[in-house]
């Protein structure tokens, strides 16, 4: 009877964990999945979000170049040059020259109506000045409130008068008898070559589009590690017996499930919305896999810390809300300040796509990518330790008090 009993406890105790760590492990696995296809609200959150998020992301920058701007033009001179110039507008790929005024205050009230992006005044007298040598300013009225818009105006419209410039100097010279390639050679006596590495038509959905996609990602991936661990914690799970399998159980799960979104984002919605992948595919996989781990990791680490999903989702917003700006991915890391760039590298996203950008654009060896994952495989040991003793005090805690 004794031993029987003996026997009866000793397997009660290595179902809760405490006699074969793999058992335990494969029952929180078990467990895991069992709540996560159980659970309406996780159902959505694991199969339909991301890829409901990949897809409006993708679908924001899919033509990835701005085109065909409305703008507005105040032609006062009406001659042949003054319609040459409007012409040029007109075919530029960046303009559409939508509206054709007669004052300011039409113009005005166009960019208060948010129709135009630019407007051009061209003064009377432009082409009888040109013709005496003498100045004459075209003035390009740009709505600075988008950045990318603004630029984009500022640049094509100095491209548009810079060629239109040029080809007034070779006529006139060549009016004078200067030689067609000396009037050439004048007219241009520096040319710039300018060669584009790894993104040639500035497209913004091939620059924008993956790392939106990836920092959705990583908002999801702290909210898999604050979840699983806060629910625990606020139900005073006393089967957390084995603390080491208890996190490894759970990282498993949603590592597996995180996976299988990489290799869909990778395999399906890249080509789907022709974003170029020129790097390996396996070693931004197994980038990717550090960084799913770490930042369920650091999810975890704000749900050990405060101990319920409320809190730990409040500090999973305040981290991932802000981390793609912080990442150095539209702005470089070097011009923030320091405090804000120390923090920055704390959070796994910032590593990632520094790496992941050397991968899937400039098509870097292994050596430019392995600082990326050493970081990463740091952070990973970093919030796994802290995590562990986090878990480790709440339930010695609770041990002296129950």
């Amino acid at each position: 009877m004794l031993r029987q009993a003996q026997h009866d406890r000793t397997t009660v105790e290595e179902l809760n964990g405490n006699g074969n760590g793999m058992d335990y492990f494969l029952r929180i696995i078990l467990t895991e999945i069992k709540t996560i296809f159980t659970n309406k609200y996780y159902i959505f959150l694991v199969c339909f979000f991301p890829f409901i998020d990949f897809l409006f992301l993708g679908g924001i920058y899919f033509y990835g170049n701005v085109q065909n701007m409305p703008i507005a033009v105040i032609d006062n001179d009406n001659t042949k040059l003054s319609g040459t110039i409007t012409r040029y507008l007109n075919t530029s790929y960046a303009f559409d020259v939508r509206y054709k005024l007669s004052n300011v205050d039409e113009l005005q009230n166009l960019f208060a109506k948010n129709k135009i992006f630019m407007g051009v005044v061209i003064p009377k007298d432009t082409q009888k000045n040109v013709k005496k040598s003498l100045p004459a300013n075209i003035n390009f009225y740009i709505d600075g409130s988008n950045f990318l818009t603004a630029n984009l105006s500022e640049i094509e419209g100095a491209n548009i008068i810079g060629t239109i410039n040029a080809g007034l100097k070779n006529t006139m010279m060549k009016k004078r008898g200067i030689q067609s390639g000396h009037a050439n050679a004048m007219t241009l006596p520096i040319r710039n070559d300018t060669s584009k590495l790894f993104n040639p038509t500035y497209n913004y959905g091939y620059f924008l589009t993956p790392g939106l996609w990836i920092s959705v990602l990583g908002q999801l991936l702290l909210m898999f590690g604050t979840l699983t661990i806060g629910k625990a914690l606020e139900q005073k799970d006393k089967n957390i017996k084995n603390i080491f399998f208890f996190i490894l159980g759970k990282l498993f799960v949603y590592t597996i499930i995180s996976v299988i979104y990489i290799e869909i984002l990778f395999r399906i919605f890249f080509p789907a919305f022709l974003i170029p992948f020129d790097g390996n595919t396996s070693g931004a996989v197994i980038l990717s896999v550090l960084f799913i781990i770490s930042t369920i990791l650091l999810g975890m680490v704000m749900a050990a810390v405060t101990g319920n999903r409320l809190d730990a989702l409040k500090g999973c917003l305040l981290i991932g809300a802000p981390a793609f700006l912080m990442s150095g991915y539209t702005w470089p890391l070097d011009q923030m300040p320091i405090l804000i760039r120390t923090i920055s590298h704390f959070i796994p996203l910032t590593s990632y796509l520094e790496g992941f950008r050397k991968i899937f654009q400039q098509n870097m060896q292994i050596e430019f990518i392995l600082p990326f994952a050493k970081t990463l495989v740091l952070l990973m040991i970093i919030y796994f330790v802290f995590t562990y003793i986090c878990l480790f005090v709440r339930k010695n805690l609770r041990s002296k008090f129950d």
